[in-house]
């Protein structure tokens, strides 16, 4: 370990660059930025909490969804891929049994009194919940973990659709598990930040996202046992063929007042799994669920069985990319994604909220990636919980520039992130 001062000098004088390349790219605008990012997050941690500390630096990836839209929760497959986009904590364990976090673009510093181990009121949707949360966490798998100082730096951006949320989680948790020597593996760590999105924070979220910023890379996984998924990880390096770029567009509305709309997807779906004799729809036969419409239709209304409808199919169809990711066959898997872009539409219904029809930047940014991708060899899609946040387009590169002026146009400068996939999940770095 090394003081934040002495940590930051080798930064700044390329000494750590190795590290830095191994999760960004070498090229010399990426470190220079990742240097000067890192530098900066160093300079922070010393003025909230004092110079000469030891620390060590951690990163946490968002996650961008390539299938499996609304599966997860139901426990079926999911795909999903770790980006370049992270979030990056310098941290120091304490001995006085606080932990405390200060974020970059917030006011409050979140102080957590680790004997205080319940959900607090007031607390829930907060960030210093999801601290409470997974603490408790580690200590009910019988760690006895403790305190520490941090300041944390995202490059996720909040309500993005890229998984702000699950980075943060992630990072708390490498933490923990690094300064105390737990020794957890990538996906118990996952399951504590999902339990404590769950129980402290109030987001009824599946567990895809967490695993795959602890994970990386590409990731598929089977969610039947949810206490013990079966997870593939798929080499990042040889997803996207040459000529092909990965764009991601903030239509910059927020999720912050989207929690029902999210829950109620889960609901209406575990509704229809209820009336088959199932808790989640990933319990019940597709065929009889088929075979009962008609009831299910009476019992619990047409948005609800037109979103189980989406489950089965986006079910289907994320298994169908993960055998065409690992066949090479790209073709195949662009085809897929547009036809899960249209289920979401279409079927799960989650691309706007019905409560506000006025409000349809993501159907807006779909109609616009169709009309100049269409014929292309591209595909698009909406991702995450939907309502708000981000679409996602495979573009080939003649396109791109054209493609970004578009989103640009719409939904502001910057909106168009050019993403590449990353290796590494949660981990510490220096």
């Amino acid at each position: 370990m090394a003081t934040s001062r002495q940590l930051r000098d080798e930064i700044a004088a390329g000494r750590r660059d190795a590290a830095l390349a191994a999760l960004y790219g070498g090229s010399k605008s990426v470190l220079d930025r990742q240097r000067s990012r890192y530098c900066a997050a160093l300079d922070q941690f010393e003025l909230y909490y004092g110079p000469g500390r030891q620390v060590r630096v951690y990163s946490a990836p968002g996650r961008t969804e390539l299938g499996g839209n609304h599966t997860d929760h139901q426990h079926g497959y999911g795909l999903a891929g770790a980006v370049t986009l992270d979030l990056v904590a310098v941290a120091s364990r304490n001995e006085d049994g606080f932990i405390r976090v200060k974020s970059r673009g917030f006011n409050k510093l979140d102080v957590i009194d680790l004997t205080e181990a319940e959900p607090q009121q007031g607390e829930s949707t907060h960030s210093a919940s999801l601290i409470r949360g997974i603490a408790d966490g580690f200590r009910t798998k019988g760690f006895g973990i403790g305190g520490f100082d941090a300041y944390t730096a995202s490059d996720v951006l909040r309500g993005s659709g890229l998984s702000s949320s699950a980075a943060f989680e992630m990072g708390m948790a490498v933490i923990l598990n690094t300064e105390y020597g737990c020794g957890l593996d990538a996906p118990a760590l996952a399951r504590i930040c999902q339990f404590a999105e769950n129980a402290y924070f109030g987001k009824p979220s599946g567990l895809l996202d967490q695993l795959t910023s602890a994970v990386g890379g590409v990731l598929f996984a089977d969610l039947a046992d949810p206490a013990a998924p079966k997870i593939e990880k798929i080499h990042a390096d040889g997803v996207l063929p040459e000529g092909m770029t990965l764009c991601v567009t903030d239509t910059r509305a927020s999720h912050s007042e989207l929690t029902g709309e999210f829950a109620a997807i889960r609901k209406e779906m575990e509704a229809v799994a209820a009336c088959l004799g199932g808790k989640v729809l990933g319990e019940v036969s597709e065929a009889r669920f088929w075979q009962e419409l008609p009831r299910l239709r009476a019992c619990c209304g047409d948005r609800a069985v037109l979103r189980a409808i989406h489950y089965f199919e986006e079910n289907a169809r994320t298994l169908a990319q993960r055998e065409a990711l690992t066949a090479g066959d790209f073709a195949a898997f662009v085809r897929l994604v547009e036809a899960s872009g249209h289920s979401s539409f279409e079927l799960c219904q989650n691309v706007y909220c019905a409560a506000s029809p006025q409000c349809q930047g993501l159907s807006a940014a779909l109609a616009l990636s169709q009309s100049i991708l269409a014929g292309s060899g591209g595909a698009w899609r909406m991702q995450g919980g939907g309502f708000a946040g981000t679409i996602q387009a495979f573009v080939p590169d003649a396109l791109v520039e054209r493609y970004c002026a578009a989103m640009e146009s719409i939904f502001g400068p910057g909106c168009c992130y050019l993403l590449c996939l990353r290796e590494q999940g949660a981990m510490q770095v220096l």
